[in-house]
């Protein structure tokens, strides 16, 4: 007996199935699938590629952030020359020529493109000297420093900091330096034996500082923690330097020679009119780089938005195709209500129809946005340092599928009752 109850429902079952499935049309079914997979793909994709290539963005702007830039002025050949000529028959140089006056950093501020302007702080009154043993290299240096908040990366650094009690000088070099170092001092002191150096193993080479001034010296260790390509300086803890300058300077407040200015709009024309006007030198490089980053922004966020809005409408539309659906079947839906078939029933097959393709299209969607990832990951690590971590947004998005699918059928069930009721 209860072999031919669950027989007879079976077919039911079956019958009533049959009769549902002839209410959809597949073409709508299909471009719902379709639009809802390449619009999770562009996503996806657009997602991975910028978590993806944060490591390099990071690595570019290690000092300063995006919108930041080292200014200074132009040196002309008459400044050059007749200084030249003064600082040999004896004279004091005249150097009032490359600081910035209070007047001209206060018309600076006032430029609709400038954000902020900050200032190096600078060692004055007192010799600065280094040795490396390892390296043969026994040289008169300088130090400059640079506001905490526009280190980057370089403040997480734990080394990156400074207790007077230790006498350890953490610094960061101009990458350029370390050029120099293999390309050019090394190769010209081969007989030396000068090994050639790369970032990391320059990073684990300790030398010693020597401070000299009228009021005394000291001595410190050293260790370059860091590296970077906006600023051509050696840059040391800014703590370091006030306490340096407090001890073993002159007591005269250096006058500022470079400006770390932000822009809160860095493809504005009016900045490079306004440096030629005013004979200020800047690294193009810098303004290429910001321009770069905020396109490459501004692409990804468009990007994003279109991915977002073809799912919004595909969703949109099978929704209104479903209610279609309903309401143009709506004699057969209140016949299957009133010859006994309760709401559960009549809703399933349509849940497990929309939920199943839902959840197709989608798995499709994180396989192939997977596969993309990984064959432009192959090409881009030969040229660039990329994020190889795993990446949490297939979980993310699995779990956001889950929900959506649950409110798909609660909207089906809903518009059912609707009519069923009315």
């Amino acid at each position: 007996m209860n072999t031919f109850s669950v027989t007879i429902k079976n077919l039911i079952y079956k019958m009533l199935w049959k009769l549902q499935i002839k209410t959809f049309l597949p073409l709508q079914l299909i471009g719902y699938a379709i639009t809802l997979c390449i619009g999770v793909i562009i996503i996806l994709t657009t997602y991975n590629i910028y978590k993806d290539i944060q490591p390099l963005l990071k690595k570019e702007t290690d000092v300063f952030g995006n919108n930041g830039v080292v200014i200074s002025k132009e040196i002309s050949d008459v400044s050059s020359v007749f200084g030249g000529l003064n600082s040999m028959k004896g004279n004091n140089v005249d150097r009032s020529s490359i600081y910035f006056t209070n007047e001209e950093i206060s018309i600076f501020k006032k430029q609709s493109f400038v954000e902020n302007i900050s200032f190096f702080n600078t060692a004055s009154g007192f010799n600065i000297y280094l040795y490396i043993n390892e390296l043969g290299i026994h040289t008169d240096i300088f130090f400059e420093s640079i506001p905490d908040k526009y280190l980057g990366t370089i403040n997480d650094n734990d080394l990156w900091k400074w207790d007077e009690k230790e006498k350890f000088i953490p610094i960061v070099i101009p990458k350029d330096y370390l050029k120099i170092l293999n390309l050019g001092y090394a190769e010209s002191r081969k007989s030396s034996g000068i090994p050639l150096l790369s970032y990391n193993a320059v990073k684990w080479m300790k030398g010693e500082i020597l401070i000299k001034s009228k009021i005394g010296k000291e001595k410190f260790t050293c260790q370059i923690v860091g590296f970077t390509e906006k600023v051509n300086s050696i840059l040391v803890p800014n703590d370091f330097l006030i306490w340096a300058n407090k001890n073993y300077g002159d007591g005269k407040k250096s006058k500022p020679n470079k400006l770390i200015v932000e822009f809160n709009n860095s493809n504005s024309p009016e900045i490079i009119k306004y440096l030629k006007e005013n004979k200020y030198e800047i690294n193009k490089r810098d303004i290429e780089f910001n321009k770069l980053i905020n396109i490459f922004r501004v692409a990804f966020f468009l990007i994003f938005i279109i991915a977002t809005v073809i799912i919004s409408l595909s969703i949109s539309f099978v929704l209104l195709s479903v209610n279609l659906i309903f309401q143009k079947n709506k004699t057969v839906l209140i016949n299957l209500y009133n010859i006994g078939y309760n709401l559960q029933k009549i809703s399933l097959l349509y849940k497990i129809i929309i939920s199943g393709i839902t959840f197709i299209s989608i798995s499709i969607a994180l396989i192939i946005s997977n596969f993309i990832r990984e064959v432009y990951r192959q090409n881009l690590s030969t040229l660039f340092e990329i994020n190889l971590e795993k990446n949490n947004i297939y979980i993310a998005t699995l779990a956001i599928t889950i929900l959506f699918i649950l409110l798909i059928n609660i909207f089906i069930k809903k518009k059912i009752n609707n009519i069923i009721s009315n």
